[in-house]
């Protein structure tokens, strides 16, 4: 784990972090150092300057592995003062080793004819805190507005997938096909039982009213979008009659969890439109939840023998949606015997 977090970065700005602190840092360390001596010569001038930064730029990485492994460590945003706290703790330890390393090995090597002194140490010290302040502030500066743009991005993106989710709902129930069978079995109503007429419009009024206000929020209440199935299926009973039912187990303590509008009616007509309708075989969708607080979507597979063209939107919209939100993602089994999708319910 460790090895895989040594490559990641604090931040995508901690190179440009380094270029700019670094060497000024470097710099004023070897005048606390070595006083004038610093400027006598080109070649005592490079040679400590690259010696020192070297030494500093180690404190800089292992600075950034410990960030990384606490931003792993405390990730969300409730947890950022303990994480810097610890992490400016840690970066503290590092940089006294670092300066520690640097003012004994100058003094045992006699370089430059420095020896110890611990006025100019403690000050090496103060300045080396005051950049590593300045670092980590950079650093969590630019990888607060990191993150904020990717949330920017993903929300942006969360809407356009719920704008195709609504989309695709819209499109399959205004097709042609659709209106054609659904306003036929309103017209044989009207005539045969107007009161069940009646109550076919009002279900399809109910669906069509839930789809164009799907938008307005990312989540629904498992409740609302059974509410909404209810109708929905209604319309496909009164087209299929006894060719279709629908079985639900329902634990209610979870009707208030939340769901992605409209999941329930990609998964409903999916089953629909990918298996046959028989009135002596009839096409069983069930929705049930189990203790783990999940909703499984599945249906008995009688195929179509004839293949039907699918582009996988609906099941991708959903995958997408549930990707987007950092949540379990949806599961799909296939047995051959029956066919599930299994969405995780969102604790409000």
């Amino acid at each position: 784990m460790l090895n895989s977090m040594a490559f990641l970065k604090y931040s995508k700005s901690e190179r440009w972090i380094a270029a700019l602190l670094l060497p000024p840092f470097a710099i004023i360390a070897n005048i606390l150092l070595f006083g004038s001596k610093y400027f006598q010569s080109l070649s005592g001038f490079l040679t400590a300057t690259l010696i020192t930064l070297a030494v500093i730029f180690l404190v800089y990485v292992s600075c950034g592995m410990v960030a990384v492994i606490f931003l792993h460590k405390y990730p969300k945003y409730s947890q950022t003062f303990k994480r810097i706290g610890f992490s400016l703790l840690a970066y503290i330890l590092m940089m006294t080793a670092g300066i520690s390393l640097l003012f004994w090995g100058y003094d045992y090597l006699g370089f430059m004819g420095f020896t110890m002194n611990y006025t100019n140490f403690f000050w090496t010290l103060m300045v080396g805190l005051a950049c590593n302040l300045l670092a980590t502030s950079f650093n969590e500066g630019a990888t607060f507005y990191e993150k904020w743009r990717v949330l920017v991005d993903e929300a942006e993106q969360l809407k356009k997938e719920n704008l195709q989710s609504q989309l695709e709902g819209l499109k399959g129930q205004v097709n042609p096909h659709f209106l054609f069978n659904s306003l036929n079995s309103l017209s044989s109503l009207i005539s045969e039982d107007p009161g069940k007429a009646e109550k076919f419009l009002d279900e399809m009024s109910k669906v069509y009213r839930y789809m164009l206000r799907t938008n307005e929020d990312g989540l629904t209440t498992l409740e609302t979008e059974l509410q909404f199935i209810h109708s929905y299926f209604h319309l496909l009973k009164t087209r299929y009659g006894d060719g279709l039912d629908m079985e639900l187990k329902v634990d209610e303590k979870l009707l208030h969890y939340l769901i992605p509008p409209l999941t329930l009616q990609i998964l409903v007509e999916n089953a629909v439109k990918h298996n046959m309708i028989l009135r002596d075989s009839p096409l069983v969708i069930q929705l049930l939840t189990t203790n783990s607080r999940k909703l499984i979507v599945t249906n008995n597979l009688q195929r179509k023998n004839r293949m039907v063209f699918s582009n996988k939107v609906g099941l991708n919209n959903i995958h997408n949606k549930y990707r987007l939100m950092k949540q379990e993602e949806i599961l799909i089994r296939d047995d051959g015997k029956e066919f599930s999708v299994i969405v995780p319910l969102i604790q409000p």
